[in-house]
């Protein structure tokens, strides 16, 4: 498995001109296992697109692909984007988009089937991974959120942006059950986690690092000399997360998710 690791880590350097709109990050795996009770098991779905599964109580992760091409004489390789649906009563809030606007169809198909009215959806910055859906969501009304740091670098990547923008550190996409935190730089400038109090559920997005991932991945937009002091802090302010879901790859229960990371980014400053 480590030399699957050092083989993808490697052809990164090579991948800049094919990686950059989408702004992908290294983990090992797509695989779509449970992480908790599947308590409605009806709940489950997958199309050629997503696969969504209910993870906790109120909490469904949604898998989105992307095929990659890192070497022109070598198969594309397929990467996974973790995507979330919150669901409260007969309202729905998507934390970040999956991977592109085609892939918006199949889970609106899966809200009207769940009979749930998307109230609201909030993306963790600007790439490709986290906002690829904004451009769909607004063209069919929908409510979008993202800082105003993101907007600002999805206008200079001459990316769709959020329809709604917040400043400051903190943002309540609904009172008392989603917050979000910027935390510092990391995978990228504007990077935000999301806390889910009724859950103990930390998602991390990509300023965490799956268990199974070695290396950091594409760090064209990292600030390698903060992100170890980033998620620090997130590891200092959410003590009592349950369960912590990293922006690729597979979750994983207690700190181990946000330890790993910071292992991943002590002393890498020098890289940059």
């Amino acid at each position: 498995m480590s030399i699957y690791l050092d083989f993808v880590a490697a052809a990164f350097s090579f991948a800049i001109p094919y990686l950059r709109a989408g702004a992908v990050v290294l983990l090992l795996g797509a695989s779509f296992s449970s992480v908790a009770e599947i308590h409605h098991p009806e709940a489950a779905w997958s199309s050629d697109a997503i696969k969504i599964k209910q993870v906790s109580p109120a909490l469904y992760l949604v898998k989105s692909y992307k095929e990659i091409k890192l070497y022109q004489d070598k198969p594309a390789m397929t990467f996974d984007s973790n995507s979330f649906i919150y669901v409260d009563k007969h309202n729905a809030y998507l934390i970040d988009t999956p991977w592109s606007e085609s892939d918006m169809p199949d889970l609106m198909s899966w809200l009207k089937i769940q009979k749930l009215l998307l109230k609201g959806t909030i993306v963790t910055h600007y790439h490709q991974d986290r906002a690829g859906g904004l451009g769909y969501l607004d063209k069919h009304g929908f409510a979008t959120y993202a800082s105003d740091m993101t907007n600002q670098l999805l206008v200079k990547d001459k990316q769709p942006m959020s329809n709604h923008s917040f400043s400051g550190d903190k943002f309540e996409l609904l009172k008392g059950q989603i917050e979000t935190y910027y935390p510092g730089s990391g995978h990228s400038m504007d990077n935000l986690v999301v806390w889910l109090p009724k859950e103990n559920i930390l998602i991390g997005g990509c300023l965490l690092k799956s268990n199974e991932t070695n290396n950091l991945g594409w760090t064209g937009d990292a600030d390698l000399a903060n992100w170890y002091h980033s998620a620090s802090k997130v590891k200092a302010d959410f003590p009592q997360a349950k369960f912590i879901f990293p922006g690729h790859g597979d979750g994983a229960e207690g700190q181990s998710i946000l330890e790993h990371t910071m292992a991943l980014t002590k002393g890498v400053a020098s890289l940059k």
